[in-house]
Formats: structure tokens, sequence, C-alpha cells
């Protein structure tokens, strides 16, 4: 799934009474915030357009694997009603197989992509209320992540340079604000997958504190705020091209800012992302070459042992060896896998 890109809207349509008579005349929605209407039976008996996806979920599925389906609904939402339709069609085929969870329908939801929340939020009320009529037994999960948050303008001792930085933040992406989290938690949505969108240690050192630091106040936050509404979950952009570049010491820092810490503070699960994927022209993994352990895979196996819940990402157009070898692996290493609909 894309790193990021929601631009499609929907918005509620308002109403003007007539003079007297008590009855409620329809106004026409603003252009590109219509309502998209699913018909009863809209999605029954649509199937996957490729054989392989409905294959690695079923694979999975037989090592004990949870499974989720991920696409990039609101990407084709805007491309309209049948796009729409056929994709979350797909998905749903998809997420009837025995023992799939769930739909991942956003990405980095309102992160560099122009929208308002407004918009980000009415795409995701439509996506939930469609998922959650068509199949009332699937979850709904979006990903978000939330410069914002990482700024700590909102803690009590913020400083100039942080009450800055959220200022700009909410500015650059208002659709991936605090107050647009809000919406999203409110909209009938099951789980979340938050990135705190941390800044780099040096900015928080000269800030008086640390990134770590910053990262137990952002979850406590998130907690106090969104926990009571949905599942929190953390995620964590960690694949690298090549062998893992950095030592032990660098994985287990990474591992404990990004996966011990919210974990602590009230996270449910961590997604990292991701098993393996071209991205911007070079295969990602979190492994080294051919699925070699490395110091961060490691680290990882050292967090599950210990009771810490991991998912992954992966898709059946990209193995690091075939489907067998990378099932086996991931089903040793992973709780649940987000698989790729095969959507675009």
């Amino acid at each position: 799934m894309r790193r990021g890109r929601v631009l499609a809207a929907l918005a509620a349509a308002s109403a003007l009474w007539l003079g007297g008579c008590g009855e409620p005349a329809p106004v026409a929605a603003p252009p590109g915030t219509e309502q998209f209407n699913i018909a009863p039976g809209e999605f029954k008996g649509q199937t996957a357009h490729d054989a392989r996806y409905a294959g690695l979920v079923d694979a999975l599925r037989s090592k004990g694997t949870g499974v989720w389906i991920e696409s990039d609904v609101v990407k084709a939402y805007q491309a309209g009603p049948a796009r729409y339709h056929q994709v979350l069609g797909i998905d749903l085929s998809l997420a009837r197989r025995p023992g799939v969870a769930g739909i991942k329908i956003a990405d980095e939801l309102g992160y560099h992509d122009g929208t308002t929340r407004e918009q980000a939020a009415a795409v995701v009320r439509q996506a939930v209320r469609d998922i959650h009529t068509a199949s009332p037994g699937t979850k709904v999960l979006i990903d978000v992540v939330v410069p914002e948050l990482g700024c700590l303008s909102w803690a009590p001792n913020s400083t100039p340079s942080m009450r800055m930085c959220g200022a700009n933040a909410v500015t650059a992406n208002p659709g991936a604000s605090i107050a647009a989290v809000d919406g999203y938690a409110a909209s009938g949505v099951d789980v979340i997958d938050l990135s705190a969108g941390l800044q780099d240690e040096s900015w928080y050192v000269a800030q008086g504190t640390t990134a770590d630091a910053a990262m137990r106040q952002c979850w406590r936050e998130a907690v106090r705020r969104w926990g009571s509404r949905v599942t929190l979950q953390a995620r964590k952009a960690l694949a690298h091209a090549g062998p893992y570049p950095g030592d032990d010491a660098q994985a287990q820092a990474e591992v404990h800012t990004y996966v011990d810490i919210p974990l602590a503070e009230g996270a449910k699960a961590v997604d990292v992302w991701t098993w393996a994927q071209r991205y911007q022209g070079q295969l990602v993994t979190l492994t080294d070459p051919g699925g070699a352990p490395n110091a961060l895979t490691r680290a990882l196996q050292e967090r599950r042992k210990k009771g810490a819940r991991l998912w992954t990402n992966m898709t059946p157009s990209t193995y690091q060896v075939d489907r067998a070898h990378d099932v086996l692996a991931v089903a040793s290493q992973f709780d649940v896998v987000l698989v790729a609909a095969g959507t675009g």
C-alpha cells in the first residue's frame, strides 16, 4: 500500500425547509463531496481478480497467523463510484475468507495530500458504513501519522519551539492533526495504527527532553484521547534496502523506541512495515537479503517471545524467496499480517 494519498471526500447533504410544508428539500452537495449510494447486496458475489492474493491469505491462515486485508480505498473513492465499488468489492471478497479479521482502508490518512480533515473524515465514514453494512463481522482499520502529536505542542510544559512545530504541522497537514484523529476515532472505525510523528533526537534534546520521553508522552495522550473508542496500535517503517545498516545497539534502540514504549503505554500491537516490498525503486525488507536474520529481526523476535504482538505487511507480488518460504518465516515472527488486496 502506498505511504500516503487521500484526496477524495464526501459530505453530508444539508436540507432547506420549504415554506409551511414541513418537508425538507435536498440541496446538492458541493462538487467532489457526493455520497456514493450503495444498494443492498452491492458487494455480494464479487471475487478477487488475482488468485495469488487469496492464496497468500489462505497460506498464512494455515499456519495460524492472523490476517487483515489492506487496500487504498480512499484513492479508489477519488477515482469515482465505479472504481470505489470495484475495489471495496475485492477487499470484501478477501475479508470474507475464513479467519480474516478486517480491512485496512487508509495509509497515512490525511498526511501530505492536501485534504482537509473534513474530507478525510467523510471518506472514512463512507467506507466504514459500507463495510460494516456489507459484512458486519469485518473490522475497519486506518493508518495515521500525526506530526502534531510528536511536536508535544499540546503538552502543558510545551516550549515555544514545540508550539511552533505543532502549528506548522497542522497547517501543512490538517487531515493528520490531533483534531482530525478525534474525528476518525468517532467515525465507527475499529482500529487505528498510529505513528506519533516524532522529530529527531537532536530536536528533542534542544527542547530539554529526549525522543523516548516524547514517545511516552505521545502514547499517554493518545490512549487518553482515543483509547476508549478504538483499538490503538503503533506503527513504524523499519524496512531497509540491502543488509540492515545498523548494529545490535541501534536495533535495540529502535525497537525500544517504536515497540517497547508504545506497548508499555497502552498500544495493543505494533505494525512493523514491511516484510518485502518494492518501494521507490528498491526492494525493502526487514531481514537481510534472501530472508537472512539480522540485528533488527533478532530484536523483534526477542520482544515477541516476551509477549509483544507484532504485525507486518505482505504482498504476493513481492516475495523474498517464494510463498512457501516467506509464509513460514513470517508465521514464526509475526502474529498478524496485513495482506495487500492487489487493487493498486
